[in-house]
């Protein structure tokens, strides 16, 4: 795992195995059709709402960045928790913050599960980061506006987010 500078955050490459990514993408693919339709090509499925969730995986890949990034004082982020969006073609996320709790931030850990060949670019603040397959990158969700570019082509955009609420 390598440790990498994105524009106005970071990431580490490599973060979940391929092994690990499939188990999550055939689960995906299984269960796409009751995920939460939020806009045009965009939906997403909170995790603990699903009987058949791999939380077991999930669990074991929030511990792993919890060990890494030495995440000390944090609860769980209540709303979203930990899911999995999906990006079709033409499908983006909107500009938005996410909500704080107190002095608690809101902030997501994203795991890039599958990438389209063209499009689906992160917006972060006013940067532009092309992403990666089993790339896990840091989102200050409480604090920084952040979006997506649309995806282009047949090829979707898969992340897993992990939710936390981190003491500032």
């Amino acid at each position: 795992m390598e440790k990498i500078k994105l524009k106005g955050t970071y990431g580490y490459k490599n973060f979940i195995s391929n092994q690990e990514k499939e188990i999550l993408v055939n689960w995906t693919k299984k269960n796409i059709s009751n995920f939460i339709q939020n806009g045009e090509g965009r939906g997403y499925g909170i995790l603990k709402q699903f009987s058949d969730s791999p939380l077991k995986l999930v669990n074991k890949l929030r511990n792993r960045i919890i060990e890494i990034e030495n995440i000390n004082e944090w609860k769980e982020e209540p709303y979203f928790f930990d899911y999995i969006g999906v990006n079709t073609k033409g499908g983006s996320i909107h500009p938005h913050t996410d909500p704080n709790d107190g002095d608690y931030i809101h902030t997501r850990y994203n795991i890039i599960l599958r990438y389209p060949e063209k499009g689906g670019e992160s917006i972060y603040g006013d940067n532009i980061n092309k992403l990666e397959e089993n790339l896990i990158w840091k989102c200050i969700a409480g604090k920084v506006l952040h979006s997506s570019k649309p995806v282009i082509g047949n090829k979707p955009r898969i992340t897993l987010s992990l939710g936390f609420l981190i003491k500032e």
